[in-house]
């Protein structure tokens, strides 16, 4: 089989076209989101969140509900359950974080445990199911990534200051604890809008691989971030073509894919890496 056809043929299909427009929509925004978790060093965060997002979802299935909207919902909860407890100063950002996911996560496996149906049906959220991607789902995780990327796109300069010098952010007016629930809200749309393709489960290897990779090949904001979405998207369309072949599940391979990248260009750069001084990354 020639190269152009084994490339070519797995989107003969619909479902498979829709599968490979969601799967580009998804290693956009993701790793476009996972750059600024990376930068302030909350990697953690995005396994806490895909995890707390479990109780909206399990809600949603439950009553029936749109499970889209359920996600976000746990995901948003999330978020104001870290504001209200990052209010208290005693509490640590790691603690805290551990304590929201604890809470929502356990919150979900109950809602699981009442249901002798739930657990089933929800086994494709949690590992993702990418071809049953439906006209309306591609439609709505278009809109929410476009949110997310405008969003970002207005608080990039806001975002810098709070990241890289969050002191002088506060003296110059720059609200940092309304810009982080924001950036807490852009997180779990990211992990909503992974849901149905590599799963809760797996979104945070979108969220950080890509952005890890691109860090290692530049120290300003603007190009990694723009790297990241490339090397996301890259990813995804690997790993879903690599799974019809392969018929291996499109979640998991489009995570190895990206991790796959990520030691090519490990290795590609080494040698400058090795000679150069490490570099905080900037503007």
């Amino acid at each position: 089989m020639e190269l152009l056809d084994w490339l070519t043929q797995p989107y003969a299909s619909s479902f498979m076209q829709r599968a490979a427009m969601a799967a580009v929509i998804v290693g956009a925004i993701v790793p476009l989101v996972g750059c600024w978790i990376l930068l302030r060093r909350l990697s953690y965060l995005g396994d806490a969140m895909s995890h707390a997002t479990l109780a909206g979802v399990a809600l949603a299935y439950l009553f029936g509900l749109s499970i889209t909207g359920g996600a976000l919902l746990g995901g948003v909860a999330m978020a104001l359950l870290i504001a209200l407890l990052n209010s208290h100063p005693r509490l640590r950002e790691d603690a805290v974080i551990g304590v929201g996911e604890s809470v929502l996560f356990a919150t979900g496996i109950i809602i699981i445990n009442g249901s002798s149906n739930i657990g089933v049906d929800l086994s494709h959220f949690l590992l993702g199911q990418i071809t049953t991607v439906s006209d309306a789902d591609l439609w709505l995780d278009l809109a929410l990534a476009a949110g997310a990327t405008a969003a970002l796109w207005f608080l990039f300069p806001d975002l810098l200051a709070a990241t890289f010098d969050e002191e002088h952010a506060r003296q110059v007016g720059v609200p940092v604890a309304r810009l982080r629930l924001t950036l807490l809200v852009l997180l779990s749309i990211a992990i909503v809008i992974s849901l149905q393709t590599v799963g809760l489960l797996l979104s945070v290897a979108l969220l950080v691989i890509p952005a890890s990779t691109a860090r290692l090949v530049t120290d300003r904001v603007a190009p990694m971030s723009a790297l990241a979405v490339v090397l996301g998207v890259s990813a995804s369309i690997a790993g879903l073509t690599l799974s019809y072949h392969l018929a291996t599940p499109a979640g998991a391979t489009i995570a190895l894919a990206a991790a796959a990248i990520l030691g090519v260009v490990m290795v590609a750069t080494l040698p400058r890496r090795v000679r150069a001084p490490t570099v905080v990354a900037r503007a």
